[in-house]
Parts: structure tokens; C-alpha cells; sequence
């Protein structure tokens, strides 16, 4: 009797292995249908070329506040800000968030969910809708990123000034 419990045990547990492999391949079918890793990586590209911008407003900041003139800073001042851009530029890849957003995606829909939706995205439809995404992506990043940029630096400028007044307290 245990040899048929183990029995039936290890068959439905390969079922259900197989189900989740079969899900699995249809988002990641799904996932480069949507073109997601491309508009991720372009969204990527951009982030790292405002954290460089961001960083070099920040650095030249902070050394006007220590009393280092522009032009004046020295190389190893220059270093830091370059290891500084480095690291925020590699913090994720856009495989690495294809990965997280495909174990998310579609928990609650069934196959017939996930193959209709494949279906739409193979679509001359679906095809449009995409590029009409990857379009939009790009300006709304460049928006976004924008309008972050702004908000940072006024955060900076608070920040600084707070911290000249708790200095002086």
C-alpha cells in the first residue's frame, strides 16, 4: 500500500511540475513577445545616463559646500564619483528584472488564460500594441526621469540647507 501511496505521489508531483514548466514557457514566451526585456534595458540605459548627470550635480554640490571650488577638485575626489556612477549603473540587468517581473506574472490566470494572451501578442494587433509600448516607454522614461531629476535636486538643495542649520544649532 505505501508503494502505491509513493506511487501515485511521485506521478502527481511530476504532473504538477510539468504544469509549472509548461506556465513558466508560455510567460516567457508572453515576456518576449511584449518585447519586455528590451524596453527594460532601454529604460535601463537611460537611468544610467541620469545617475551619471545626478551624480556629477550632487559631487559639484557637495564640494562648493566643503568649500572646493569647481575645477578644483582633485583626482582622487574624481575617482569616487566615477566608482560611485559605476555602481549604480550595473544594480540590475535587464534579464535579472525580466526574471523577478516572469515569477510574478500570471499567478492567477489559468493556461487558457496565458494562451489566449500569447495569442494576442502574436496578433498583427498585439504586434502594434508592443511598439506602441516600446514607443511610449522611451518618452515616458525620458519624462519621468525629467521630472526626478528635478524633484531630486530640490530634495539636495533642502537637504543641504538643513544640514547647514543643524550644523549651526
Amino acid at each position: 500500500m505505501k508503494k502505491i501511496l509513493v506511487f501515485f505521489a511521485l506521478v502527481l508531483s511530476t504532473h504538477v511540475h510539468a504544469d509549472e514548466a509548461s506556465r513558466q514557457a508560455k510567460i516567457a514566451q508572453i515576456v518576449e513577445a511584449q518585447g519586455l526585456h528590451q524596453m527594460l534595458q532601454e529604460q535601463l540605459d537611460q537611468s544610467k545616463a541620469l545617475a551619471a548627470e545626478i551624480g556629477r550635480d550632487t559631487f559639484r554640490k557637495m564640494l562648493l559646500e566643503i568649500g572646493i571650488a569647481e575645477g578644483e577638485e582633485t583626482k582622487a575626489l574624481e575617482q569616487v564619483l566615477v566608482e560611485f556612477n559605476e555602481r549604480c549603473a550595473v544594480m540590475f540587468s535587464a534579464k535579472e528584472l525580466v526574471a523577478m517581473w516572469s515569477a510574478f506574472y500570471g499567478k492567477d490566470l489559468s493556461e487558457a488564460d496565458l494562451d489566449k494572451i500569447l495569442a494576442y501578442y502574436k496578433s498583427p494587433t498585439g504586434k502594434k500594441d508592443v511598439r506602441a509600448a516600446q514607443i511610449a516607454m522611451v518618452e515616458f522614461s525620458k519624462a519621468m526621469n525629467a521630472e526626478g531629476q528635478k524633484r531630486l535636486n530640490e530634495s539636495i538643495e533642502q537637504l543641504i540647507s538643513d544640514l547647514k542649520t543643524a550644523i549651526a544649532k
